[in-house]
């Protein structure tokens, strides 16, 4: 999530938008430490790099949150900056401070307001489950993502190979979008690189790919009457994701199911 935010931020610059990143957690120097890591040279972009990160320590979420953030909201307004690009990572800490439902969605809807109208905010979240596991709706992440025009959800699937991790987009408000699950990986340079080919024309043909649908269920089904009640479990959700033959994501979704029937990774759920 946060390699994605600073991927964020160093588009920003390259872009001329004035940028500001809101850090819960890291200091300035060892997120500017981590992009370069990856390649991502922010500093070689401005000047004053450590003034682009800002630290808000846990004590002070609240006053921060609360009064600092829009003051600064109007400052920026003030100064006549065309668009901002903000970041708040991660916004779980601020998630903590308000416990109940009710006061997120107050807190949040105030810094949602003074915000949005400076620029692009992008919160990230983090998701209390393990890997493999998903959960989007559960308490820590169901206002934000109520709130939110955009939801990307960013997973560790733990398959291993090229779907070890993943994206997909979740609601995208006004925004034209593919709705199926896409291969994500590190790459030094850019950060991170979102694999589309699954989306891209040369893969649309639909007699190769009504071909390729038949036999992936064939596989789904043979694998349902496996004895070993794992793999008829991969089967079921094989199976859901494949789904009808008309759904929009099923191009994007039989490349899942690929992996997850692999001679290899059922080799590796008997053990």
């Amino acid at each position: 999530k946060t390699t994605f935010a600073l991927a964020y931020l160093y588009q920003g610059l390259l872009n001329g938008d004035h940028t500001l990143y809101l850090s819960f957690e890291e200091t300035p120097s060892k997120l500017i430490s981590e992009a370069e890591s990856l390649g991502i040279d922010i500093r070689g972009l401005t000047n004053d790099a450590e003034d682009l990160i800002h630290l808000v320590e846990s004590e002070k979420i609240v006053e921060f949150m609360t009064n600092i953030l829009p003051a600064l909201a109007q400052k920026l307004k003030h100064r006549n900056i065309k668009h901002t690009r903000i970041v708040l990572d991660p916004l779980t800490p601020i998630l903590w401070e308000f416990p109940s439902e009710k006061e997120q969605r107050k807190v949040l809807t105030k810094i949602y307001q003074h915000l949005s109208s400076l620029g692009t905010v992008l919160q990230t979240i983090e998701e209390p489950n393990a890997f493999g596991q998903t959960d989007i709706g559960a308490t820590e992440t169901r206002v934000p993502i109520y709130l939110s025009d955009s939801v990307i959800h960013i997973q560790n699937l733990g398959l291993g190979g090229k779907y070890n991790r993943t994206c997909k987009i979740i609601k995208s408000r006004k925004t034209p979008h593919y709705e199926g699950i896409y291969p994500l990986n590190f790459v030094h340079g850019p950060g991170i690189t979102i694999d589309t080919s699954s989306v891209d024309p040369v893969s649309m043909d639909p007699l190769v790919n009504d071909i390729r649908y038949q036999e992936l269920m064939k596989k789904v089904k043979q694998l349902s009457k496996d004895k070993d009640p794992k793999k008829r479990i991969i089967a079921q959700i094989a199976k859901n994701l494949l789904g009808e033959r008309e759904r929009k994501d099923t191009i994007q979704n039989m490349e899942l199911v690929e992996v997850l029937t692999d001679k290899q990774i059922l080799q590796e759920v008997r053990k």
